[in-house]
This record gives C-alpha cells, structure tokens and sequence, in this order.
C-alpha cells in the first residue's frame, strides 16, 4: 500500500508541476501589466474570492501586505451585505475564479465598478462573466487538475497562489522593498527581531542594573552580583563612567590567586577592558559578537559614546527574545 501511496503522491506532484510549466510557457504580459497598473495606484489592493479561490484570495492579501503593498480580504458574500463599504474608488479588486462564473463572485463586482475600483480578474476562462467585468484579464490555463476526478480545485489554485506571489514579488522590487521594511511588518517573527529589536531594548537598567563603585568592598560586589542575577557587576567612578567589569570568572580568579581578602576592593578584581556594546547596536549582532569569540562572554555592559554605563545584557537575556 506504501507503494501505491507513494505513486500517487508522485502522481500529483507531477501533474501540478506539469500544469505549472504549461502556464510558464503561456503567460504573456498580462500579470507584468497588472503590477506596473498595481504599482502607479494610489489605493489599495482588495482582493477576493470564494470556495479554494477565496482560501488562495485571503492568502494573497496576507502576502501583499507583508511585502509592502497595502491589501485587504473581501469574501464576496459579505461585501453584498455591507462590506463593501471598504471599497474607495482610487482601489483595485483582484478577483480570482477558476470558471469565472461564479455567482457569489460575480454578483458583487458590478457594485464594486461603479463605486470606482478597477477589477483585475484571474481566471482559466477569457469567455467567463468575471472576464466581462474584469478591467483586465490575468489567463491561467490549467493543463490538468492533480485531483484523478478532475474535479478538485489543485493545479487551478496552485496557479493563482503563484500569479498572488509573482505579482507581490515584483511589487517588492519595483518599490525597493529592503529586509528592514519586512521586519518592521513582522515584529514578532525572527526576522523581524533580528533587524528592529535595538540592544537597548532588551538591557537591564535602572534597579535592574547591576553597578558598584570602583572602592566597593568585596561583599558588596558579591551582594550586587547575587541580588541582580546577572553573573556580572559594572564598576563606575563618580560620574557613573564605566571603569571596568567584574564577572564571577573574575572573582574566581582572584580566590585562586589569593587576591580575596577584607581589604579587597572592585577596582583589585574587575577586568578593566570589557567588551561593551551601545544601545543602538542590534540585539541579534550583539549575540553574535558575544558568542562568536575564542572565548565567549555571558554578560556585557552598554555604555554610551561617553562611556557612561547604561545596562548590562546577558545571552540568556537576548535568546530569550527568540532571535
């Protein structure tokens, strides 16, 4: 059964890749027309749908809007009882169907023409309704659906997901759309914290700082260390500039050299060059310089470009934001 499953499998496979390529080779400049129309207009994108060509419409939006082109979902059915009120006529409707005569569909685009949008519709039938109504035309012939009955909508919605994509793509290029404009879309994604989320952002200050003076005794470095958690304490002189670090490495370090004793002081035990970083620095380059080290550091202070200490950040701290 295992064998039989995996020609099936195959099967699909190779008829939505057939039915891919036999499009590649058809396509015109109808989807280069519609990007360019897309590019010079000053609304928005409404796209819409229903059955698997809404699924793939909803899909498109989403990828529109991710990529710098403002775009919203209007299922057909809503828009008839009211929704279609977020239709402004300086907008463009991208309205996808295999048959192009659907009802649903079809029923809605007279009233989004006269309130002034222009309809772009995406269709395997030039000689359908919605290709009446349609502004201009995006043809996608389908070679053969991957469903054995032929009756499930498979290589068709591959087609249009990929017209969305190819559209939204060369969207993104034509408006020069940079990694820094995808991450401020995509706040909470890894890539997009990679790029936005400042050092600054994630640093201990204030009471969360761990911070002696450089004539701090021993035991109130080690109480500073163990009340922060922070594995480490900033050393500053009278104007809060950071003169040094000290990390439980250093203390360690010290007992093995005998150097611990009641008269011990922090400016006795603190590494005076620490590696610091400012808080403008990306938090996902600072991970990567604090890791990324013949010997890599846990915890760092921030300073600003006159050596005042701001923070401290620790790995934990910054894997913890997921980057």
């Amino acid at each position: 059964m295992i064998d039989r499953a995996n020609d099936l499998v195959l099967q699909a496979l190779d008829a939505e890749i057939d039915s891919l390529l036999h499009f590649r080779k058809a396509i015109g400049r109808e989807i280069a027309e519609a990007v360019v129309y897309l590019m010079n207009s000053k609304g928005k994108v409404i796209v819409t749908g229903v059955g698997k060509s809404g699924d793939i419409a909803r899909k498109i939006s989403h990828t529109l809007s991710s990529t710098g082109t403002v775009a919203v979902f209007l299922h057909p059915t809503d828009a008839s009882h009211g929704d279609s009120g977020i239709v402004a006529p300086e907008d463009t409707v991208i309205a996808i169907g295999k048959s192009g005569e659907s009802d649903e569909l079809n029923y809605i685009l007279p009233t989004l023409k006269r309130i002034g949008a222009k309809i772009i519709g995406i269709t395997a039938n030039r000689n359908s309704k919605l290709a009446d109504f349609s502004d201009m035309i995006i043809e996608t012939p389908v070679w053969k659906e991957a469903c054995p009955l032929d009756l499930a909508p498979t290589s068709s919605t591959t087609i249009a997901l990929v017209v969305g994509d190819a559209i939204a793509m060369a969207l993104m290029g034509l408006k020069n759309f940079q990694a820094e404009d995808f991450a401020l879309f995509h706040p909470a994604g890894r890539l997009g914290k990679r790029l936005s989320l400042h050092i600054s952002d994630v640093m201990r200050k204030g009471e969360q700082n761990a911070s002696v003076t450089e004539n701090a005794t021993l035991s109130t470095v080690l109480e500073e260390i163990t009340t922060k958690g922070l594995g480490g304490a900033g050393v500053c002189d009278e104007n809060g500039k950071l003169k040094g670090l000290i990390t439980d490495n250093d203390i360690r370090r010290a007992l093995s050299k005998g150097l611990l004793v009641p008269e011990t002081k922090a400016r006795d035990v603190m590494n005076p060059n620490p590696t610091a970083f400012g808080p403008g620095q990306k938090a996902f380059d600072v991970l990567a310089k604090m890791e990324n080290r013949n010997r890599p550091i846990s915890v760092a202070p921030i300073i600003d470009s006159s050596g005042v200490f701001l923070g401290m950040v620790t790995v934990h701290d910054l894997l913890q934001k997921g980057l």
